[in-house]
Order: C-alpha cells, then structure tokens, then sequence
C-alpha cells in the first residue's frame, strides 16, 4: 500500500492522486480550479488508517491515532493502537507512544494545556468507555478516566470553558445511548451529564458562537432521524432545537463565520447508497434550519472531515473521490483539483495552519480497499483566490 501527503495550492499546480499498490502518483499540469486549491503530495503516512482521530496539536504538528489498519478492518489488530506525528515544517510522519489499546471510531480532542483526549472507540474487546491522555512533551499516552458509558460511534466537543462533550454513540451492545459525560481537564475528572432527548449514533455536533453545542441527526432505536437539540454548558442541560428539513446519518458539520452551523451530506439510509447532496443552514438566533447551497457530488461518511478555513469558506474532503470547497463570496460549492483516487470514507481533516489542510487515510468500499494509507494535503492564499 502506498503512502502519501498532499498539498493544495492556489495558482497553476500539479493534480495528484492518491493509488493503490500498483500504480504510481504522476504530476500533471492542470489550470486552476475556480476555487483555487489543488491537492499535492507532501510526504508519507507510516500505517494505512480509516475510523482514525487527526489532531492538531499545539506547536502546529498532527497526531494521527488509532483506527482501522488492515483490510478486514479486524478490531485489536496491531495497528490499530499505533499513533504518529505529521510534522508541517518536513512534511513526513513518524511514529510516537503507543495507545494503551488498539481503537477505532474513537474520538479524540485538543485540551487546553496541550494534552490529547482519546475516548471510546471499538476494541478487541467490543466498545469501550476508557481514555487515554497524550502528552506531546513526551510523546506517550497515559491512562484517563473512563467514561460512565462505552461509546463508539460518538461526538466529543471542546466547549468554551474548556471541557469536552461526549454525547450519545453505540454501547456494547450495539444500542445507542442518550447518556453524556464531560471531561474536565482541570480535575481529569469525567462525570455525567443529563441525558439527551434521544438516543443517537454516528451523528453530527457543532460548537455554536454562543457556547452552546448542537446535536444533529445521527440514527436512533435504528432509525435514522431529522431531530437536532442543543447542550447548554451553563445548565448541563440539552433542550429541544426543533428538525432539519431531512434525516441525515453520517453526515459532516462545522459552524460558519457568521455564526450559522452547516449540516453537510450523509444519508437516510444506513448503508448510504443515496448521499445527499443537500445541505442545511441552522440559525441559533430563530432556532430554525434552512435549505443551503447543493454540493456538487453526495457525500457520506463525513465526520472529521470538514474544515473552515480562516477566510471563511469551507472544505468538504471526505465522501467522494474529489474534494470540494463552499466559496462563501460565490455562495456555491466549487470542486478543488486533483483526486483522492477513490472515495475515501471516514477521511480526516484537519488544518495545520492559516494555508494547508492535511488529509488522512479514509477507506474505499467500492473496491473494499481498506484503509489508506494515503495523506494528503491543500494549501490555499485567500488573497489570490478569485470572488
């Protein structure tokens, strides 16, 4: 399996894509694209990964932990509980501490000192509740607290005050839950919160300009449902935040400049033969959803795989084979050049400065290729962008 890291840039570039074992990345030139990003390789990622966290950490470095490693995606392989470093300055991987156990569909956050949450997941030994703490100083991960549910499936959010929101996912059983904890990392301490209204998995949440969270989605007692609700920090509390205009299941979120979250993608049907193309505007002000812009192609698998870039417009990676960007000036979604070769489900994205978005791993299951050891990354100038 070959690995890679691209870049995006703006101007003419190279397009670039992401193969499999027997074939070999070629550059070609091609013109710019309306968006003016562009995907080129940068380096190598050491473990082919899907289901996996990418974090930035503090000094500007990612750290990639954990996730599906081989072809049957085999729970507790040895890959599993592996984690590496992507430096931006060298544009290579290396590897660092170990997790305490091999994890996939797993979350993991940036804590204020520095330290990485790692929460939940699927393991050898079927869902989870533990954590691990990373500590980039030394380059380990150490035991944390474990959670008062087993989650995989599910969503953390570093709130406002600095503690992490983990809501709902799959328990041991394969049931969703409606429980939540917070991590406080002052007290490393973990402790319930109150239940959300409904019990959900493999939904979408977005940290709102206010403080709040809000919870979209997801599939719930096995059905997959429109009903959205948001948690107050301030009370501990979820309260209703009314439907989105459709039931969405893997989809992608992130909150837009102007304060609105973007509910991008997924689908109603739970093996996602059907990817939306639609896209949902949610208004905190009149607690009310909206239609958005139409993406160019469905997409569905998108958790972890959205970026907002510091002039506003946002990268939607994962879920197709070609990345795509919603230009906010233009109003419209607009493709990016280049390829991931495939449609790579459960990609990660993850800004590693004002300029480039390093892209990881994800997994192919039209040709059941699992998982990619690709990365790749977009670098982008707002000031030479057209519009």
């Amino acid at each position: 399996m070959v690995s890679l890291a691209f870049f995006v840039l703006t101007g003419p570039a190279f397009a670039l894509m992401a193969c499999n074992s027997q074939t070999s990345v070629q550059p070609s030139p091609t013109p710019v694209s309306s968006s003016g990003l562009a995907l080129v390789v940068v380096g190598e990622m050491g473990t082919p990964r899907a289901v996996h966290t990418s974090t930035r950490l503090a000094d500007g470095r990612v750290l990639v932990a954990g996730g599906c490693t081989d072809s049957g995606c085999n729970l507790g392989s040895a890959g599993g509980a592996t984690a590496e470093i992507f430096d931006p300055a060298t544009g290579r991987f290396s590897p660092t501490g170990r997790l305490h156990l091999s994890r996939d569909d797993h979350q993991a956050v940036l804590l204020p000192d520095g330290r990485v949450l790692i929460a939940g997941g699927w393991t050898s030994g079927g869902v989870t509740s533990t954590t691990e703490l990373y500590d980039p100083h030394k380059g380990t991960f150490a035991a944390g607290p474990d959670m008062t549910s087993r989650r995989a499936g599910f969503t953390a959010v570093a709130m406002s005050d600095g503690r992490v929101l983990l809501a709902g996912g799959d328990t041991a059983n394969h049931k969703e839950t409606a429980t939540a904890d917070i991590f406080d990392p002052h007290t490393n301490a973990i402790t319930a919160v109150g239940n959300m209204i409904a019990p959900r998995v493999a939904h979408a949440a977005t940290l709102l300009t206010d403080g709040r969270v809000l919870v979209a989605g997801g599939m719930s007692n096995g059905s997959v449902i429109s009903e959205a609700e948001l948690f107050d920090p301030k009370t501990n509390q979820f309260t209703s935040a009314g439907s989105m205009l459709v039931a969405r299941y893997k989809s992608g979120s992130v909150t837009l400049a102007d304060g609105h979250a973007l509910i991008v993608g997924g689908a109603a049907d739970v093996d996602g033969r059907h990817p939306f193309t639609s896209t949902e505007l949610y208004d905190p002000k009149t607690g009310r959803f909206s239609a958005g812009p139409q993406m160019i192609t469905g997409r569905y698998k998108l958790i972890d795989s959205m970026v907002r870039l510091p002039d506003g417009d946002v990268i939607v990676a994962g879920g197709a084979p070609r990345p795509e960007v919603l230009s906010m000036g233009a109003g419209e979604f607009q493709n990016v050049i280049g390829s991931l070769g495939a449609t790579r489900l459960f990609l990660t994205a993850t800004a590693i400065d004002d300029h480039r978005v390093l892209l990881v791993g994800g997994y192919d299951s039209t040709t059941i290729v699992c998982c990619w050891s690709a990365a790749m990354t977009w670098r982008y100038a707002p000031r030479l962008r057209p519009g």
